[in-house]
């Protein structure tokens, strides 16, 4: 068949023409894939005398020709060096390297089954020798797929003399941008805990390597970039050099993490603290630091329980009522609140999720409840677009970043629609915001104004939230104290608000949950009519959480109601 394009005579089987590379009429082109090379060239290639040209055999007079085909990129010195080096595929018609063909002939410049062009392609490559090997060359022994899926991919080994060759596959890997989140780190650490136990057990030590050598190929899949200081060790040297390949992941997991290096002494009684209560990554490596743990095996394990610890939400039933009123005082209200609860059974397997809000408006008739009202159901739809609706067509991990950066989008959402409303309206309309996501025993708390987010743990609230008035600023300052924020003139007096302005900003918490424990978001008309000691008293003597949210403000009016007052609040159980 003749090629329309560049006049090339094909073979009866061609699919794309030899001398362009254009798909030929009526003929379908086989995939282009560049991961063939490692699943198609591992298979024997019967070799030519030889597979070049007259000038090209001179050109490579004085370089070593692996199989006929891999030769070096430069001329090797005098004696031959282990390690690195580059090679080119002088023979690349033999095995096509995007579709794995062979059905290509020397002649024909591009692939007749996918049209690629079979060009002299450079792979970097490993030298050593056969009696020593060392480097990737050591990669084949590994049985586990799991821990050879995180090195360089094979193309072929080959052998010249006393030599072997290991032709690798040029990965594109993607970059860890350092700091990561602990969740993250775990993942990657608990994957090089794995290597390093199918390492040892095959007695290879990994040696050093840098945060520069790892990169991805998925979400938090990580590879490594060379395999080049692997080397098989004795008996005598097993337990310092696999010490020492514990000590650098450690190095590599404190600085993808920004974590300090604290090493102390284990007899110290400050080793005890708030910290060590519950395991944590930094607990672990400094135990790896001082010698508490010495097994690759115990390391992997204690990762992979933190892992799965921060990455599996403990899944908590969620009872949650919610009340609002006008108060004694306004003739309005400007008070908005939302109220999600979600579980999910399946096969014995319970999924828990909530969403909760309270916003308060300001800027006069119909312009502050507009606020708040756009408040919630913005930050709300941001949440039930972008997660609720994917948690519910499939289970995922729990990932506390991104739950965070949810979070934050939902409230920057909800400042978007709120900016532009008052502004087309004119006025100066906005809203205060607090709002919990809350995932099993996970919730992440924001909050901008002082609408407040409270803990209640063992008969006490815990206020997780910090307003952001006047007020509070004083008390920061030292100015008041906290009992004087009720009285004083100026207590409705915001510093922060959403659609004041194009990027608010946002405080986020994160809050581990316990059976028992109780959420309560309100607005300031229930917090400032009802002090804490009488809050804590409702809730606790009422243990249904819509009958407490209707104590809870009528507590507020009987103090006054001086304000509108907004309450929600959530029950957590097994």
């Amino acid at each position: 068949m003749r090629c329309s394009i560049c006049g090339t005579e094909n073979r009866s089987n061609a699919r794309c023409c030899a001398g362009c590379g254009q798909p030929l009429p009526g003929r379908e082109p086989l995939p282009v894939t560049d991961a063939c090379l490692s699943t198609m060239l591992t298979q024997a290639i019967d070799p030519l005398t030889s597979p070049l040209s007259g000038e090209e055999e001179m050109m490579e007079a004085n370089l070593p020709l692996f199989a006929n085909r891999f030769a070096p990129t430069y001329p090797l010195p005098d004696p031959w060096p282990v390690g690195p080096l580059e090679v080119r595929d002088l023979a690349p018609w033999q095995r096509c390297w995007a579709c794995g063909s062979v059905a290509n002939e020397a002649n024909e410049s591009y692939c007749i089954d996918c049209g690629a062009a079979l060009e002299v392609r450079t792979y970097p490559a490993f030298l050593s020798v056969r009696t020593m090997p060392q480097g990737p060359a050591l990669i084949s022994r590994l049985a586990d797929p799991l821990a050879r899926a995180m090195l360089p991919d094979i193309v072929d080994q080959y052998e010249f003399d006393e030599w072997q060759l290991t032709v690798l596959l040029d990965q594109e890997l993607q970059p860890l941008n350092s700091p990561l989140d602990e969740t993250t780190a775990l993942t990657i650490g608990a994957a090089l805990a794995r290597l390093l136990v199918s390492l040892h057990s095959a007695g290879i030590s990994l040696g050093t390597i840098t945060i520069d050598d790892l990169g991805l190929i998925g979400p938090a899949q990580v590879c490594l970039r060379h395999a080049n200081h692997l080397r098989l060790v004795s008996d005598d040297e097993r337990v310092t050099a696999f010490q020492t390949d514990l000590r650098v992941l450690t190095d590599v997991l404190e600085r993808l993490t920004a974590i300090p290096r604290t090493t102390q002494r284990l007899d110290e009684a400050t080793i005890i603290d708030a910290e060590q209560t519950t395991d944590s990554l930094g607990t672990i490596l400094r135990q790896i630091r001082t010698g508490e743990l010495t097994d690759a095996t115990a390391v992997a394990r204690r990762l992979e329980a933190l892992r799965d610890e921060r990455t599996h939400p403990v899944p908590l039933l969620q009872v949650a009522g919610a009340y609002s009123d006008v108060g004694r005082v306004r003739d309005h209200n400007e008070d908005s609140l939302f109220k999600l609860t979600l579980c999910l059974e399946n096969n014995g397997q319970r999924q828990s999720w909530g969403l909760y809000i309270v916003a308060d408006g300001m800027g006069g008739h119909a312009a502050g409840e507009v606020a708040s009202g756009l408040a919630v159901r913005h930050a709300a739809q941001t949440i039930i677009d972008s997660y609720l609706q994917q948690m519910l067509a499939g289970p995922r991990l729990y990932h506390e970043a991104d739950m965070q950066s949810l979070v934050r989008q939902a409230v920057l959402a909800a400042n978007e629609a709120i900016y532009n409303e008052g502004r087309a309206q004119a006025n100066d309309m906005g809203s205060t915001l607090t709002m919990a996501l809350v995932v099993g025993d996970r919730a992440v708390v924001a909050n901008v104004g002082d609408s407040r987010t409270y803990l209640f743990r063992d008969g006490k609230l815990q206020r997780i939230s910090q307003d952001h008035s006047l007020v509070m600023r004083l008390v920061e300052l030292g100015h008041l104290s906290e009992d004087e924020i009720y009285s004083h003139p100026q207590r409705n007096a915001v510093l922060r608000s959403l659609g004041d302005r194009a990027e608010p900003a946002i405080d986020l918490f994160q809050v581990r949950l316990r059976p028992g424990d109780a959420l309560l978001l309100c607005s300031d008309g229930q917090w400032e009519m009802t002090r804490d000691p009488v809050m804590e008293r409702i809730i606790t003597e009422e243990a249904d959480p819509q009958q407490a949210c209707k104590a809870l403000v009528a507590a507020a009016n009987q103090a006054g109601g001086e304000d509108n007052i907004a309450v929600i609040l959530v029950r957590l159980s097994l």
